[in-house]
């Protein structure tokens, strides 16, 4: 499903409660909240300890969403180059002092 010219994958799996997960883009707001509520001490100190801790869940959870937009973007790439066409890693030679010696700089 596209909104906003942004596709929003189909949630993998339920929260705890049933509910299902936060988009990348709503974590991030509700991330921006929290903080701006915390900064402003219109929360005491055991609401702001909460919300805290809810930030760094949804922080987690941006992250491992990032972490598998990355690993599609990577597949995708390489799917698009066929195997032939791929560079190869070139073998590199067991280090050598060769002329330089060991005076020389590492770069």
């Amino acid at each position: 499903m596209y909104r906003g010219g942004v596709a929003n994958p189909a949630p993998t799996s339920a929260q705890p409660g049933g509910r299902e997960p936060e988009s990348f883009e709503r974590s991030l707001e509700q991330i921006e909240q929290i903080i701006n509520r915390i900064e402003s001490g219109e929360v005491g100190l055991e609401r702001a300890i909460s919300e805290y801790e809810r930030g760094v869940s949804l922080i987690r959870r941006c992250r491992e969403i990032l972490d598998k937009a990355e690993q599609k973007v990577e597949e995708l790439t390489r799917q698009m180059v066929p195997p032939e066409s791929r560079p190869e890693t070139p073998v590199r030679p067991p280090d050598d002092d060769g002329p330089e010696g060991d005076d020389a700089a590492p770069f």
